[in-house]
């Protein structure tokens, strides 16, 4: 089984991995991203079964869902690499997940690297992904980000933080997942449900006349 990617340098240090088939797309991310940002502590930064996984899984939302519900990803390249050191071969994805990470190796600055995942290097994915690899790549864009998400009303961030949890995101990437809500989808109900619309359309042009320019 070969699992077809195309991996590509779409900013500096910043890597994408398209992946045209949505179901192969988050196999292959599913291991890393979930060792990355899981809400359960058995998978959090833990040396973990993908089988262990998909049942835990399946027993939370009544069946394997996970490559209908995420189709996105994104990972600072240094925690995929210790998600896989001396972790188990268990399927194809673990294998070709293996080959981008050593590919990444090989590039001038790995270690500071920043891993997506996206079905084209185009679409409002591709930029809600790579706002989030900003985020973590580039000190401006991200001291800009979180000045507009601090000026946010405190009811209004709890909105936002409660919708966010209820879609099983950590406390810990709260601030940047408003932020690549607010350049991408931020209209979305999962996210903006309850805010006033208007209020919402004028921070997502905050938040866009800010960091637009790095987006291009």
């Amino acid at each position: 089984m070969k699992i077809e990617y195309t991996l590509k340098e779409v900013r500096p240090n910043i890597f994408a991995v398209i992946v045209p088939n949505d179901y192969d797309r988050a196999m292959l991310f599913c291991r890393v991203q979930e060792f990355y940002e899981s809400d359960s502590d058995l998978f959090k930064e833990q040396d973990f079964s993908i089988w262990d996984y998909m049942k835990w899984y399946s027993e939370k939302r009544g069946s394997f869902t996970y490559t209908k519900d995420w189709s996105g990803f994104n990972i600072p390249f240094k925690v995929a690499l210790n998600c896989t050191l001396g972790a188990q071969c268990e399927s194809p994805y673990d294998i070709a997940m293996q080959d981008i990470l050593d590919q990444i190796l090989l590039t001038d600055n790995p270690a500071d690297a920043y891993i997506i995942g996206t079905e084209s290097d185009k679409g409002q994915t591709f930029k809600h992904e790579l706002c989030h690899a900003l985020y973590y790549t580039n000190r401006e864009y991200k001291i800009l980000a979180d000045e507009i998400t601090k000026s946010i009303d405190w009811q209004d961030y709890l909105i936002f933080e409660d919708n966010l949890l209820s879609l099983c995101y950590t406390a810990s990437v709260i601030n940047d997942e408003i932020q690549a809500y607010m350049m991408t989808n931020y209209n979305a109900k999962y996210f903006s449900k309850g805010v006033d619309v208007d209020k919402l359309n004028e921070l997502h042009n905050k938040y866009k006349e800010q960091l637009n320019r790095f987006l291009k």
